[in-house]
């Protein structure tokens, strides 16, 4: 019986699909404690899960080796202050985000994706660095007037420690928020999609002409119409709607609500660069495996059979 059991987990494991990308959140720049619970890091993690289901991206590891050098930069999350860490390494197909909170005034979050110095020995590893891969690989792909695409390594992400009507959802399925509570979920979903681009990108910049956002996925989610953006260009309009439903990434959230990426907040990434699925369609296999279906399939079979003799002895 145990080998039946086994045979099963073979088959179910060769078949199961993984996500493309992976999101790593890192507290070390946390010193005013807003994540020192665990549930609140769970519930990031969990908005962060929300993107790795939905982008397949594959994206080359920088690393730094014989003379070149990748030193990331960003704004810690608890201070603002600009950091650099020197020799710098991320993995393939990963995504760094340093994760805190500071007091922010008005605002609830404050999120972007991270900059970086480098020393090569060649221009190639500038491409590498830059694209990660990415469109034709080269920097222009994702820089400048004619990027098409966006590969960071990370960013950071703030959220506000001056305010005490945090609403930390241990079941986000429903839209249970209580009056007078600002939702966390909602504002981390809006603030990782700033460090994957939205309002930041070069390429999200590219697509916009008289304060209109024109990339064709978010024109066709739109009703065929262009979408207005907010007065400096990093958000949509205020209350924009996408079926019905208030945009993620519009600027504001009403107290006491709860807010998802909707289909035209996913849109606007799949013109910025991003590969995105629909969120019916299952994420794609990340290893595929060289055998035919009818192989695989019948090599499970076998399996099962063999376990099913084992267990009547």
């Amino acid at each position: 019986m145990k080998l039946s059991i086994l045979s099963f987990l073979i088959c179910f494991w060769i078949n199961f699909p993984a996500y493309a990308i992976s999101i790593t959140f890192d507290y070390s720049y946390d010193d005013n404690g807003f994540f020192s619970d665990q549930s609140r890091r769970s519930l990031l993690e969990t908005a962060g899960e929300f993107f790795e289901s939905r982008i397949t991206d594959s994206l080359d590891a920088i690393t730094s080796f014989d003379g070149n050098q990748f030193n990331a930069r960003f704004n810690r999350p608890d201070s603002g202050i600009l950091t650099t860490l020197d020799e710098f390494d991320v993995a393939a197909d990963t995504l760094v985000i340093f994760a805190g909170g500071r007091n922010l005034g008005g605002s609830l979050g404050v999120g972007g994706p991270g900059g970086f110095s480098a020393s090569a020995t060649s221009s190639s590893y500038f491409d590498q660095i830059r694209s990660r891969g990415e469109g034709d690989g080269t920097t222009n792909a994702v820089s400048g007037d004619s990027a098409i695409d966006f590969a960071p390594w990370g960013g950071a992400v703030s959220f506000n420690t001056a305010l005490d009507n945090w609403y930390f959802d241990s079941d986000i399925s429903s839209d249970d928020v209580p009056n007078g509570f600002n939702d966390f979920f909602s504002v981390a979903l809006h603030e990782i999609a700033h460090v994957l681009g939205f309002g930041t990108a070069d390429s999200w910049d590219n697509w916009i002409i008289n304060n209109q956002f024109t990339g064709p996925a978010s024109t066709h989610a739109n009703g065929g119409f262009h979408v207005d953006l907010s007065s400096n260009g990093s958000h949509w309009t205020s209350g924009t709607l996408s079926n019905g439903e208030e945009t993620a990434l519009d600027p504001e959230i009403t107290i006491g609500t709860r807010k998802f990426m909707t289909e035209l907040d996913m849109a606007a990434l799949d013109d910025i660069g991003w590969d995105v699925i629909e969120e019916t369609a299952p994420p794609v296999e990340a290893v595929t495996v060289p055998l035919p279906v009818e192989m695989l399939l019948a090599s499970c079979m076998i399996f099962s059979l063999i376990g099913s003799i084992s267990s009547r002895k």
